[in-house]
């Protein structure tokens, strides 16, 4: 049942696109709709309905996790005092109502975590005030579109693990006021773009998963605001600059893995909380922890590092407890005795390398070294 909105300038409009939503929800474990009825109750005690003190309209509209199934009703584009949508956390299927595009107040639109299914609606762009889009892990198909480039409030693009296509979208140099944008695992292919020369409130960056090609252009390292960047699971090659670390001051996780990257990598940032560079074509001395940098995860497994393991495992600056994984690369000399530093580790491996000396042979567990090929 789809409610017209005949009185969609109206309070009591409100009350009907509220029952029209109510009319596709198959299932309410949790009963959040018993008080959305017909009676004389005010709406805006209704459970996830916040409406505005002057007006009375609904400005807000919150059913996250609630274990709802069923469709999104477009009666929903009849409450034009909307700001903010959630719905998270459920099981909506079927489109994306275009009805949405109405909503010319909308701040923030939070779908994910559902199976919402088909293409991006385009008529989204027409929320010319949306600040958050959040459409991540839905079944979502085709091209991100275009017009999403128009919204120059838009801080938050979120669409990661759905099916869509067509590269990562230029648009994405337009908006300047982003501060996260997550693409990942949604099989875009095409190349890494060139789109970040004005992307200065760039916090965080996930586009991993997505089969990209090429290297990382030079304008990306302009974003010195990032502190979390994702690109593992891609085709990308080429260099990192050796002076990552002034360029980006505040890095604190850089995943990389399952690339074509190569050459040296010598000094950690001193921000570094996590650093996966594994499974890519690194070589020359491991990096050094000599500038302050702890780092909680440290994965350089599947390189070609050569040398000592030494001045990495001896470092007095250094307390990880996490994860620390030098296997299967060039390493040789010995293990020196003060890696038992290192045994509150969650994971410790140096499988798979050239390494000797008595530590190996008696003191570090067979599987750390990966016996017999360390002996």
């Amino acid at each position: 049942m789809h409610f017209a909105a005949g009185s969609k300038n109206s309070t009591a409009g409100d009350r009907l696109a509220l029952l029209g939503i109510k009319s596709m929800i198959k299932d309410d474990p949790q009963g959040v709709m018993t008080s959305w009825n017909h009676s004389t109750t005010n709406f805006c005690r209704w459970q996830g309905v916040t409406c505005g003190p002057r007006h009375q309209r609904v400005t807000h509209l919150d059913l996250s996790s609630r274990g709802l199934t069923g469709t999104l009703s477009p009666s929903i584009g009849n409450l034009s005092f909307l700001r903010g949508i959630r719905l998270f956390n459920n099981s909506f299927s079927g489109k994306i109502p275009p009805e949405i595009g109405r909503l010319f107040r909308l701040q923030e639109l939070r779908l994910y975590n559902n199976s919402f299914t088909g293409n991006i609606p385009a008529a989204i762009t027409n929320c010319s005030n949306l600040q958050v889009l959040h459409l991540g892990h839905n079944n979502l198909v085709g091209k991100i579109p275009d017009g999403i480039g128009t919204l120059s409030l838009l801080n938050i693009l979120i669409v990661h693990g759905n099916i869509l296509e067509g590269g990562i979208p230029p648009f994405i140099a337009n908006l300047t006021l982003l501060e996260a944008l997550s693409l990942g695992n949604c099989q875009l292919g095409g190349r890494f773009p060139d789109v970040f020369q004005r992307l200065t409130n760039l916090r965080g960056i996930a586009m991993h998963g997505n089969n990209l090609t090429g290297t990382i252009p030079p304008s990306f390292y302009n974003c010195s605001s990032l502190e979390q960047i994702f690109l593992d699971e891609n085709k990308l090659n080429g260099r990192l600059p050796e002076n990552l670390g002034s360029m980006m001051p505040r890095l604190e996780v850089l995943s990389l893995s399952q690339n074509h990257i190569q050459g040296n990598f010598l000094d950690v940032p001193a921000t570094l909380t996590v650093l996966d560079l594994s499974f890519n074509s690194f070589s020359g001395k491991l990096p050094s922890l000599s500038n302050g940098s702890s780092p909680d995860i440290l994965a350089l497994s599947n390189n070609f590092f050569a040398g000592s393991l030494h001045n990495l495992v001896c470092s007095d600056v250094v307390n990880m407890t996490g994860v620390l994984d030098l296997g299967y690369n060039h390493l040789s000399g010995d293990i020196p005795d003060c890696w038992e530093k290192w045994a509150s580790l969650y994971f410790l491996s140096f499988r798979n390398n050239n390494l000797s000396g008595e530590y190996v042979r008696k003191s570090i567990p067979r599987d750390v070294v990966g016996y017999p090929s360390n002996t």
